[in-house]
């Protein structure tokens, strides 16, 4: 595992979680390349070989993992390669992707690097270790797909650098990972979803990253801002970042670049990662019940009500994203109360169980509950994926795309 801003002058080794505790693994099922490319370790024993196996099982029995098939128990094992070639990698089997969203599904994935299986409050956690830059090679590509203009994923690929290499969110030290491989972090589903066209994107942007004041950039970036994007300090609540703040995302005919007449909603699955799903990133309808809003009201606040009166928003950023959320409803005692939400991410988790598409909506209420009218998904500070694929579409370049949605960075070479 990296530390802050402390890591080799070139290509540093990362650890990313693959399989993270909150998945309750209890067993896993594996496929290797080639069963002498690998070494299995262990508490106390090195395995030179895997005894011809390609194909292993990973279970918890009796508070330490057990591969059957070699009749191994330890507390940690790990599959090491022999070879340093990309020849030698790993599938793990029912890996989730898109943990808590609506498109939350698992894939059979294969990774390159080391692996390391160990157990967390009785759930098994795997580690992939291996090199930044192969690690960047799967991410533009895991992010939106590989037939993404070369301009847009060399963008994606200095924004995903810069943002692990800045570590400013440091979201699993307590697991000693550098991220994890999902969209809490950046999406990463290895050696899967590397192409040709990912690998290009990484050897011509290798090493670099983008900085403000010769510090690496946290480059933030989601999925669609709507139109304009946000500024930092109305998401996280945090200090003011300069290369963080709203920019007006459209061209000199004041065209949304992430509007569908950039990019019209029939051909966006052409672009889309594998993961995400067909539908409107620009604009969007949302209908919450009655039903989900008292459920919800109980499970994320502890408070029992009759019926939500109104939802009324407090406080707007730049993109129209609510930050702060008045929910008014009738309690058991027929008495109307009223509960604030102050964030951003806990709007979007309260009127979505499966975690609404953005905060920036306006309200109307009908007769089962509430139409929420959107646009956009994510957050929608820094870099807008789609607006910036509608940027590359239309001929601009990487500088021209980062330049834009990170105003005042350059753009330098660490190694």
């Amino acid at each position: 595992m990296m530390l802050k801003n402390n890591f080799s002058s070139k290509d540093p080794e990362i650890t990313v979680g693959i399989v993270m505790p909150s998945d309750n693994a209890s067993n896993l099922e594996l496929v290797l390349s080639e069963s002498d490319l690998f070494e299995l370790e262990t508490d106390n024993k090195i395995y030179p070989s895997c005894k011809s196996l390609t194909e292993l099982s990973i279970v918890i029995k009796h508070d330490k993992l057990h591969i059957p098939e070699l009749n191994v128990s330890s507390q940690v094992i790990s599959l090491i390669p022999t070879i340093d070639s990309h020849d030698a990698h790993l599938m793990i089997k029912n890996v989730k992707a898109g943990r808590g969203f609506h498109w939350e599904k698992e894939l059979n994935l294969k990774y390159w690097g080391k692996h390391e299986f160990s157990i967390v409050n009785g759930s098994m956690i795997v580690k992939n270790i291996l090199k930044l830059e192969d690690y960047l090679k799967c991410v533009a590509t895991s992010e939106m797909s590989q037939h993404c203009p070369t301009e847009f994923l060399i963008s994606q690929t200095i924004v995903a650098r810069s943002w692990l290499l800045a570590s400013a969110e440091e979201k699993h030290l307590d697991l000693k990972i550098d991220a994890c491989n999902d969209d809490c972090c950046q999406r990463y589903q290895g050696m899967s979803n590397c192409t040709s066209e990912s690998i290009k994107a990484a050897d011509l942007s290798y090493g670099k990253v983008l900085t403000y004041d010769d510090e690496i950039c946290d480059a933030r970036y989601s999925k669609s801002c709507g139109g304009i994007t946000e500024s930092y300090e109305n998401v996280w609540q945090g200090s003011r970042v300069p290369y963080l703040t709203s920019v007006d995302d459209n061209d000199l005919n004041g065209v949304d670049f992430c509007n569908p007449q950039f990019l019209d909603n029939t051909s966006i699955s052409k672009y889309i990662g594998s993961v995400d799903e067909d539908d409107d990133y620009y604009r969007w309808i949302h209908q919450v019940d009655q039903k989900t809003l008292i459920e919800n009201l109980l499970t994320r606040f502890n408070l029992s009500a009759k019926r939500v009166k109104d939802i009324l928003p407090v406080k707007k950023g730049d993109s129209d994203r609510i930050y702060q959320l008045d929910v008014i409803f009738i309690d058991n005692k027929n008495e109307e109360q009223c509960v604030t939400i102050e964030t951003e991410y806990a709007i979007r988790d309260f009127l979505s169980n499966s975690f609404l598409f953005s905060s920036a909506f306006s309200i109307q209420r009908n007769d089962t509950g509430f139409s929420l009218k959107g646009k956009g998904w994510g957050h929608g500070v820094g870099l807008c994926q789609i607006g910036a694929l509608g940027m590359a579409l239309k001929g601009k370049s990487y500088n021209d795309i980062l330049n834009h949605y990170y105003p005042g960075t350059k753009i330098m070479d660490m190694y």
